[in-house]
C-alpha cells in the first residue's frame, strides 16, 4: 500500500484511507510493485512543495531495502541460516542427544560382552597318495564353485551343529534313537544356541571358509569354532569310513556268495568231464584238430604217390607195348647196360649185314646175341611192369588207409566237438562268476589296504585365537548409532516442529508469506513484569530489548522530513506485547530529543492505568475528543522521560466507540502538538475500533507473538487494515528468543539484561 502526503500540503502527513477494491495481504506486494494503489506513481513520488521524497509503500514493503538485521532475500544461501537453525534448536538437539545417548549407554552396560573369534578351513584337492594307484570308494569334491557353497551350507546345518555338540560334550553319550524326551529337549536346545552363536561364510570368491563362534567367555569362543572346525574335517572322514566299511561288508557278502557259485559250477564242470570221458583229456579235441590236420596232409602226399605211381605204371605199359627196345628211362641201372649192349649189337649185326650174308656165322652168331639181349630187356621190362604195378597198389592202399583213419578221427571229432560245446557251456557258468569273484577279491583288498588312511577333502588353514577383547557390546559402534539416530530423531522432530509450528519466526517468512516488511524483533527479557521491561529502555539503553526498539524506530522512521507523525500500534490477538511495545517505543524516541505522546485507545479494555500505573482518574481521551477538555489538560508527563501519556479517561459508556470526525479532529490537533503520536490500539481482529484508528493514522505497525499468532490470524489482520484502508508498514515479532538468529544481543553484553528463549 502507498503511504502519500495530505492534501493539505503537510509534508509530514500521511494519507488516510485507500479507494478502490479491498485487498488481502497477500495482494499487498504486486499491488506495490505495479504501482495500481490510488495515488501513487509508479515507484517514487517527490513531493512538488518541498522537494522531498514521499514515503511510499516500497519504502517498507517486501522487496524495498533488504530485510531488518540485514536478512538476506529468501531465496539465496546462506550458512547463517544453518546456524539459526542450530541456535534456534540447540536446546532440542542437545535433548534429544542427551536422551538416544544416555539409552544407548545404558543399554550397553547392561549388554553381556560377547567374543567373538575366527577359525578358517580349506577345500583342498591335494591328497596323500598312502597306496599308490588305489581308487577311493567316495571321490574327492569337483573343483566348482558351487561346491563351496554347499559345504558352506552343510557347515551351517543342524546335523554340524548336533556332531559339534558331541564333540564339547554337551549331550549325553547315547545314540538319537535311545536317547529320552528330556535328553532330546536338551539336545535341541543345545543344538540351536550353538545355531545362534556361529557364523559361516565363504570368503569372496575363495575355496575359503571362515567360521565364527561367539560366546560370553573367551575360551568357550575359541573352542567352540575350532571344534566347528575340526568337526568339519572328522564328518568329511567319517564319510569316507564309513563308505568304506559299507563297501567292505557288501563285498565280503558278495565274495561268499560267488564262493558258492563257483564251487557248484566247477563240481559241474568235473562232473561232466568224468561222464563224457573227457578226464585228463582237456586237450583233447585240439590234438584230434592236430591229428585231422596231419591225416589230410598225409592223405594228400599219399594221394599224389599213388597217381605218380599209377601214372607210372600206365606209362611203362605203353612203353611195352610198344616195344622193348622202346622202353626208355623207365628202366633201372641194368636197363641202361642192356641198351648199351643191344645198341652194339645192333650195330654189329647192321655191319656183318653189309658184310655178309645172312646165313654167315658171324652174323647169325651176332643177330643170336642180340636175340638174347633183347629177351633180357624183355625180361627186365616185365620185372620193371611188375615192381611199378606192387607200388602202383601200395601207393593206393596206404591212400585209402590214410583215409579210413582221417575219417574215422573225424568222427572221433565230432562227438568230441558235442561233449566240448556243454562243457564250455558249463565252463562258462564257472567263468563269470569265477571272473567277478576275482574282481571283488582284488577290490576288498583294496578297500582293506584303505580303511585307516581316509582324508577329508579340506584342511583347516587357521584355528582360532583366543580373544582378548568383547566384539560386543562396542562402545564405539553403539554411540556411534545412537549418535546417528539421535541426528535422525532431531531432523524428524525439527521437521514436524517447522511444520506444525504456528505463526512466524524469521524475516523470510513474513515477507515471503505476506508481502510485507519485516520492521524489527522485540527480545523477551528473563525475570522482568511489563514496567521493569519498559524502565530498560531508560535504565539499560544498551540491552537487546532497546537495540531492538531503536531497530524499530529506524524502520518506522526512515528520514528526517518524510516519516510518519501519527503511528498506530496493534496486533491480530491479545497479549501480543503491543501496549508494552508502545510506551517503550515511545520513550525510546523520548530519549533521542523527539516530543512523543503515547495514547492508549482501547475503550473497552484500557490498561495504561491499571496495569502500568500511568495517570489518575480524571478525563483522558474520550473527554478530549469531545471538546470537553483541552488536550494539554488530559496529559500525563512520563517520569523517566519527555513522552507524554495520554489514557482514556473515567467516564467511558458501556460498548463505547470512536466518532471518525471527532478522531480526525483529535489526530490533527496532537500531530501539531508532538513529533510522534502512538496509538496503542485493540487487537484489530476483535475490536472494530482498531480497523478506524488505523486508518485515520499515517502508518500502522502490526505487532506479533514470535511463532504464537496464528498465519491465519496474521494474514486476516493484514487484510483487514488493508481493506479499512490503513497503511500497514509492516510486522514486528515480540516475544523473540535469544536463541533466534535475529537476536544477536546488544552492542555492550555485560549491560544487557539476561534473555531466555520463548516457548515453541
Amino acid at each position: 500500500m502507498l503511504c502519500r502526503r495530505g492534501e493539505r500540503g503537510d509534508p509530514h502527513r500521511i494519507s488516510g484511507p485507500r479507494k478502490g477494491p479491498a485487498k488481502g495481504a497477500q495482494h499487498l506486494s504486486s499491488d506495490l510493485a505495479a504501482g495500481n494503489v490510488p495515488g501513487t506513481g509508479a515507484g517514487r513520488d517527490v513531493d512538488p512543495a518541498t522537494g522531498h521524497r514521499a514515503l511510499i509503500a516500497s519504502d517498507f514493503g517486501h522487496g524495498g531495502r533488504q530485510g531488518a538485521y540485514g536478512q538476506p532475500g529468501s531465496g539465496s544461501l546462506d550458512g547463517s541460516r544453518l546456524a539459526g537453525f542450530v541456535r534456534q534448536n540447540a536446546l532440542l538437539f542437545a535433548g534429544i542427544m542427551i536422551v538416544v545417548l544416555g539409552l544407548a549407554a545404558l543399554y550397553t552396560m547392561r549388554q553381556t560382552p560377547v567374543y567373538e573369534t575366527k577359525a578358517s578351513v580349506m577345500l583342498d584337492q591335494r591328497k596323500k597318495q598312502v597306496v599308490q594307484g588305489q581308487e577311493e570308494v567316495v571321490s574327492q569334491l569337483p573343483s566348482d564353485s558351487s561346491v563351496v557353497d554347499t559345504e558352506v551350507q552343510i557347515l551351517s546345518s543342524s546335523g554340524m551343529a548336533y556332531q559339534v555338540a558331541r564333540k564339547a560334550r554337551l549331550l549325553a553319550d547315547v545314540p538319537v534313537e535311545r536317547m529320552t524326551r528330556s535328553q532330546q529337549e536338551q539336545a535341541s536346545a543345545a543344538i540351536r544356541d550353538i545355531l545362534e552363536h556361529r557364523s559361516i561364510a565363504r570368503v569372496g570368491l575363495t575355496y575359503l571358509i571362515e567360521i565364527q563362534y561367539s560366546a560370553a567367555d573367551p575360551e568357550v569362543a575359541q573352542r567352540m569354532a575350532n571344534l566347528y572346525a575340526r568337526a568339519y574335517l572328522d564328518s568329511q572322514v567319517a564319510v569316507r569310513a564309513q563308505e568304506n566299511e559299507r563297501v567292505q561288508a557288501h563285498l565280503q557278502d558278495e565274495i561268499g556268495r560267488l564262493r558258492g557259485q563257483v564251487k557248484a559250477a566247477d563240481e559241474a564242470v568235473a562232473s561232466y568231464k568224468a561222464q563224457a570221458g573227457l578226464n585228463g583229456n582237456t586237450a583233447a579235441g585240439t590234438l584230434t584238430e592236430q591229428e585231422i590236420s596231419s591225416y589230410n596232409q598225409t592223405l594228400a602226399v599219399a594221394r599224389a604217390q599213388s597217381a605218380e605211381d599209377s601214372q607210372r605204371l600206365a606209362a611203362a605199359r605203353s612203353q611195352i607195348a610198344r616195344g622193348v627196345d622202346r622202353l626208355g628211362d623207365l628202366n633201372a641201372s641194368g636197363m641202361q647196360q642192356l641198351r648199351t649192349q643191344q645198341v652194339a649189337a645192333s650195330a654189329l649185326v647192321a655191319q656183318l649185314a653189309s658184310r655178309y650174308g645172312p646165313n654167315h656165322p658171324d652174323l647169325i652168331t651176332a643177330r643170336q646175341q642180340l636175340a638174347d639181349i633183347n629177351r633180357s630187356i624183355g625180361g627186365e621190362g616185365n620185372r620193371v611192369l611188375a615192381s611199378l604195378q606192387a607200388q602202383s597198389q601200395a601207393s593206393a592202399g596206404r591212400a585209402a588207409q590214410i583215409e579210413a583213419k582221417l575219417n574215422a578221427t573225424q568222427g572221433e571229432l565230432a562227438r568230441a566237438d558235442r561233449d566240448s560245446v556243454r562243457l564250455r557251456e558249463l565252463q562258462s557258468q564257472l567263468a563269470a562268476p569265477q571272473a567277478l569273484l576275482d574282481a571283488y577279491m582284488a577290490r576288498f583288498s583294496q578297500i582293506s589296504t584303505q580303511i585307516g588312511t581316509e582324508q577329508p577333502d579340506a584342511r583347516i588353514t587357521s584355528l582360532a585365537p583366543l580373544p582378548d577383547e568383547p566384539s560386543s557390546p562396542s562402545w564405539r559402534l553403539n554411540l556411534a548409532l545412537a549418535t546417528g539416530l539421535g541426528l535422525i530423531l532431531f531432523l524428524i522432530v525439527a521437521l514436524l516442529k517447522q511444520v506444525f509450528s504456528v505463526g512466524v519466526g524469521s524475516p523470510e517468512e513474513v515477507e515471503g508469506m505476506f508481502g510485507t516488511e519485516f520492521l524489527a524483533a522485540i527480545p523477551r527479557v528473563r525475570g522482568a513484569d511489563d514496567m521493569a521491561l519498559i524502565n530498560q529502555v531508560v535504565e539499560t539503553p544498551t540491552s537487546a530489548y532497546s537495540e531492538g526498539l531503536r531497530a524499530l524506530s529506524a524502520s518506522i522512521f526512515v528520514g528526517t522530513h518524510a516519516y510518519p507523525k501519527v503511528v498506530s500500534i496493534t496486533s491480530a490477538q491479545a497479549a501480543e506485547g503491543k501496549t508494552t511495545t508502545a510506551i517503550a517505543l515511545g520513550r525510546s524516541l523520548a530519549l533521542r530529543g523527539r516530543r512523543v505522546l503515547i495514547v492508549d485507545c482501547d475503550l473497552q479494555s484500557p490498561t495504561f492505568h491499571s496495569r502500568y500505573g500511568i495517570g489518575h482518574g480524571g478525563p483522558g481521551l474520550v473527554q478530549a475528543m469531545q471538546g470537553a477538555v483541552g488536550l494539554g489538560d488530559c496529559l500525563v508527563p512520563d517520569g523517566m522521560t519527555q513522552a507524554s501519556f495520554l489514557v482514556v479517561g473515567d467516564d467511558i459508556a458501556p460498548g463505547q466507540s470512536f466518532d471518525h470526525d471527532a478522531l480526525v479532529r483529535f489526530i490533527a490537533d496532537a500531530r501539531a502538538a508532538f513529533d510522534v503520536v502512538l496509538l496503542d490500539l485493540p487487537p484489530v481482529l476483535q475490536v472494530a475500533d482498531a480497523r478506524v484508528i488505523a486508518a485515520a493514522s499515517d502508518a500502522t505497525v502490526l505487532l506479533t507473538r514470535w511463532k504464537h499468532t496464528s498465519r491465519q490470524a496474521i494474514e486476516y489482520a493484514l487484510s483487514t487494515l488493508s481493506r479499512a484502508g490503513a497503511t500497514v508498514l509492516g510486522v514486528v515479532l515480540t516475544e523473540v528468543p535469544a536463541s533466534s538468529e535475529m537476536m544477536m544481543g546488544g552492542y555492550n553484553e555485560n549491560a544487557n539484561a539476561r534473555l531466555i528463549p520463548a516457548a515453541a
